[in-house]
């Protein structure tokens, strides 16, 4: 391959995803985020960043990294990681969007008091279907697809993966969001 190197940021919050719009060719969105945060504070941040740089709608690519489970095993995974994202008073406007600023802050002093254990307790349900993307094995190409389409133009799984060679989930899922 060549040609130029394709520059991407990555972050959370408003600030950064107007950089991101300003000057990059793409912006990695952190893997702790809603389908909300993504409408209501990605997106429009991105494109102020491209309108206040006389860029063209869709100069930046948007490559989200997406939680996901299809197990009552990986859904205690998810809930772990979302506790100990949560727990990072950075991406506190995240919560806030949606009106869960306190949880952060109590699990921010788990975290500041190395209680890890505890921390997954405080994500709810409500919260686990915000920050992450639930289905079956067979669902979940489809179930991705459909929510991250006309949001996303890249996609990265947050997957818990076992190995052993257990390829046909994997396939399926590129052959269906490729469709």
């Amino acid at each position: 391959m060549s040609g130029p190197t394709s520059i991407f940021l990555a972050g959370v919050n408003p600030a950064l995803c107007r950089v991101a719009g300003e000057l990059a060719d793409g912006f990695f969105v952190h893997p702790f985020h809603s389908l909300r945060y993504l409408r209501e504070v990605v997106i429009p941040e991105l494109q102020e960043g491209m309108r206040r740089a006389g860029r063209p709608e869709g100069a930046v690519q948007v490559a989200v990294t997406a939680l996901t489970h299809t197990s009552p095993e990986e859904a205690a995974f998810v809930r772990q990681q979302i506790a100990f994202y949560a727990s990072t008073p950075s991406y506190r406007p995240v919560l806030a969007l949606h009106g869960w600023q306190d949880v952060g802050q109590q699990l921010s002093t788990l975290a500041s008091h190395g209680r890890w254990a505890e921390m997954a307790a405080w994500v709810s349900d409500e919260m686990l279907e915000a920050f992450s993307t639930r289905a079956s094995p067979a669902d979940l190409p489809l179930v991705l697809r459909e929510r991250y389409e006309g949001v996303a133009q890249r996609l990265a799984l947050y997957l818990p993966f076992s190995g052993g060679g257990v390829l046909d989930p994997w396939a399926q899922l590129i052959e269906v969001i490729h469709a």
